[in-house]
C-alpha cells in the first residue's frame, strides 16, 4: 500500500510537468499577468506545455528502442544524461519562442529558470544521480518565493501546497528507494535556489 501511495504522488508530480504546472500557478499568481487576456494566456501556456512536456516526451520511445535509458525509469544516472540534455534543447527551443512572442518579462524569466534546472540537473548526473523530481519541486516553490517577495503579494496558499507537495514527493522518492536523502536534499535546494535567484533578479 505504501509503495503504491509513493508511485501515484511520483507520477503525480513527474518533473516533466512540473514546469507547465508552475506556469498555471504563475498566471494566477495576481501579478501584472492578470492583465493578459485569455487567449494570451492559453497561447503562452500551449507554447510551454508542448517545448517542455509534448516534446520531450516523444523522443522516450525512441531512448528506449535505441537501449540509451536501460529501462523507463532510468535507474542508472549514466542513463539520465542524453533525455536531460534534449529535454534542454526543448526548453531552449521553447523560451526562444516565447521571446519571439514577446512575453511578460516574468514569463521570459520563468522560462529561463526552467532551462537552467534542467541544465543543472544535467551537467551533475554526468558524475551523480540527483533527485529531478525533487529538483522540480524546490523549482516551483523557489519561483513562487521569488514573485511573493519581488512582487510583494501574499502566496502563502501557494507556496503552503508547493512546500506539501514537495515534502509529498520526497517521500515518495525515498519510499521507492529511488533516491539517496542527500540526493532528495540536493535536488530541491538546487531547485529552489536556481529558482528563486533566477526570478528574483531578471
Amino acid at each position: 500500500m505504501q509503495n503504491t501511495l509513493a508511485r501515484i504522488i511520483t507520477l503525480i508530480f513527474h518533473p516533466l510537468i512540473m514546469p507547465a504546472a508552475g506556469l498555471l500557478l504563475l498566471l494566477n499568481s495576481g501579478t501584472y499577468l492578470n492583465f493578459l487576456t485569455f487567449p494570451q494566456m492559453r497561447a503562452i501556456f500551449l507554447i510551454l506545455f508542448i517545448g517542455t512536456v509534448i516534446l520531450p516526451l516523444s523522443l522516450i520511445p525512441v531512448f528506449i528502442l535505441q537501449d540509451m535509458t536501460g529501462s523507463l525509469m532510468m535507474e542508472d544516472h549514466r542513463h539520465r544524461i542524453m533525455p536531460l540534455f534534449f529535454t534542454f534543447i526543448f526548453h531552449a527551443f521553447t523560451w526562444y519562442m516565447l521571446l519571439r512572442l514577446k512575453v511578460p518579462g516574468i514569463i521570459s524569466a520563468y522560462s529561463v529558470t526552467a532551462c537552467l534546472t534542467v541544465l543543472l540537473c544535467a551537467l551533475v548526473t554526468i558524475k551523480w544521480k540527483i533527485s529531478l523530481h525533487m529538483t522540480a519541486m524546490g523549482a516551483i516553490a523557489g519561483t513562487l518565493l521569488a514573485t511573493a517577495f519581488r512582487f510583494n503579494i501574499n502566496l502563502l496558499a501557494y507556496l503552503s501546497l508547493a512546500f506539501l507537495a514537495g515534502g509529498l514527493t520526497g517521500w515518495a522518492r525515498l519510499s521507492l528507494k529511488a533516491h539517496t536523502p542527500a540526493q532528495v536534499y540536493a535536488g530541491y535546494l538546487g531547485g529552489l535556489l536556481t529558482a528563486f535567484l533566477v526570478m528574483y533578479h531578471l
